[in-house]
This record gives structure tokens, sequence and C-alpha cells, in this order.
């Protein structure tokens, strides 16, 4: 039986700044957050822990047009213990893949030279160190070069990976997809600085209102890499796409026609093959091995050129 919500903390928080409840929606949330939408206007989360971390993400993207902007932050005393909110702007429109039967090829192609346009802007802010690693860094701060950061998340990789029941076969798979990122890290040498990253960038997270690209969602995995760190999510998603027959590849060609600064690097493919082998590696280990079946075959797609196959279907 599905567990009621119980709104009585959004309705004091709502109180607390004059907001009438017309329509209100429970989400589910991630890191441990309670969200919620209110009357289509307005997205709260709620945490018992404080949003230090996430109130600086939302505010370093403040000036960006297309994000969720902060009206009010602050703390609910409940009880003994403090509850931490911030409310933002909901930015209108439904994410890309629940509305991709709808969209034309035109759409598509449009979406893709806007999304190319707003990692542009995105990626001109600049950071002082890089952030290693996939939704939550590894590495954070690492002041060194982002070959070097690389080369030591692939260690934690191997240490991490050490401690699992991994099959004979996927620990070979394993063996290889280390050796394959020694002897390709010098693809890594390139670097342009740490750019701004939303670094959970797919399809889920990028809004259409009435086909047409209305905004970027979930910010709280961003952090600073180099600017094609962020193709990561948008390749995998089109080679595993969430439905078998949704087909990613009329968008990201447009995207890529539209030459954004994180497209222009070279050496690309063999640096996505690289992205995209951490995160399947990475997600293993998360999952205590839990993903090793569907996701040893992932490796090994990837490392026989499966990024390599991709860019040409869409080159042509």
């Amino acid at each position: 039986m599905k567990k009621d919500v119980d709104f009585t903390e959004v309705r004091q928080i709502c109180a607390e700044h004059q907001i009438t409840i017309k329509d209100l929606q429970s989400i589910t949330g991630s890191f441990g957050k309670r969200i919620y939408f209110i009357n289509q206007e307005f997205l709260l989360r709620v945490s018992e822990t404080p949003m230090t971390l996430e109130l600086e993400k939302f505010r370093r993207v403040a000036t960006l047009d297309f994000v969720p902007k902060i009206i009010h932050m602050g703390t609910l005393q409940q009880k003994d213990e403090p509850t931490y909110y911030i409310l933002l702007t909901l930015l209108p429109g439904d994410d890309f893949v629940n509305v991709y039967p709808a969209t034309t090829t035109a759409q598509q192609k449009q979406l893709g030279k806007e999304v190319a346009r707003f990692l542009d802007n995105l990626q001109a802010f600049a950071g002082t160190s890089y952030d290693i690693g996939l939704y939550v860094p590894m590495l954070p701060h690492f002041s060194g070069t982002w070959r070097d950061g690389h080369q030591k998340y692939w260690e934690l990789f191997a240490q991490e990976a050490a401690k699992l029941p991994l099959k004979p076969d996927s620990i070979q798979i394993f063996e290889r997809a280390y050796q394959f990122l020694q002897t390709s890290s010098a693809a890594l040498d390139f670097q342009t600085g740490p750019k701004l990253l939303h670094n959970d960038f797919h399809p889920k997270n990028i809004l259409l209102d009435q086909g047409k690209f209305s905004g970027v969602i979930d910010w709280e995995c961003s952090q600073f890499g180099e600017a094609d760190f962020e193709l990561c999510h948008l390749i995998h998603w089109c080679v595993y796409p969430p439905e078998p027959d949704i087909d990613f590849r009329t968008f990201l060609r447009a995207f890529f026609d539209a030459s954004p600064r994180c497209a222009r690097v070279p050496d690309l493919a063999l640096r996505l093959t690289i992205y995209q082998i951490e995160h399947e590696l990475q997600q293993i280990i998360w999952n205590a091995s839990g993903a090793e079946s569907w996701r040893v075959p992932r490796l090994v797609r990837w490392m026989d050129g499966g990024v390599d196959d991709l860019l040409r279907e869409i080159a042509t």
C-alpha cells in the first residue's frame, strides 16, 4: 500500500512566504531530498541536512537562462530537529524522453542547436580546479592535470573493484579496461581548464514545452571539468536509450553540427570512450557488483568501438 505523504512541512513553508496552495504534488527525490511541485509554479526541495553545497550550485548558474531560480531558502523548526529548504521556480514543460513521441524531426534538430548553445553559455563559467568523477566527485578540487586526475580515479576503481565478488570473466574484462585506460590516457592531455558542467546531462534532465527547449533541471551533481566530459551521459543515452524504440540520433546530430565547445576537442571519440568505461566501472562498484551482468558487456562494447560507431552514424 502506498504511504500517504505528509504535507505539513510544505504548508508551513508556504504559509511563511504567503503562498496559497492550489495544487501540490510530491516528486521522488534523490540524495535524501523531498521534492514538491506547488501550483505548477514553484519547486520545493526539503532536507534534514543543510543544503549549503546545493545552494552554491544553484547560485553559480543564477545568471543563465533555462535554469531554476532561487526564490527563498530557510530553516523550518520542527519538533527537535530543523528542516532545511530551498524554494525555486518550476520550469515549464516535460522531459525530452516523455514528450519524444510527439516531437517532430524539425523540433529535435532545433533542440540540438539550442542545447549546444546552452552548454556553451554554461561552460563560459571557469573554475580553479577539477572535480574528478561522475555524479559525485571521487577527487574533488583536484589541482593537477585532467589526465593525472583520471589516472588517480582509475587507481580508486581498482582498489574498490578488488573488494567485489566479481566473476572470473568479469575480472579479466576489468583488467582489460584498466589496460585500455592506461594505454589511451594520452588522449586526456589536451585541456582548456575547468569549466562548469551539469554532470548529469541527459534527455531526462532536458525539458521541452510545446516542442521547444524550456530548461535544464537537477543541478545537484554539477561540478568543474573539461568541457567534453559533459557529453558522457548524452552519448550513453543515445547508445542505450531508456526505451528500445527511442532514437536520439537526430537530436545528437544537430547538436554536433552546431559545434559547441565540448565537441571541438582533439581525440574526442577516444576521450568519450574513456568516460564511458569510467561510467560502467563506477556503476558496477556502486552497485556492489549487482549491475555486473549487464554493465560488463557494455564495457566490452565501449572498448570495441561503441563511441566510434555512434559518431560515424551521426556524421552520415
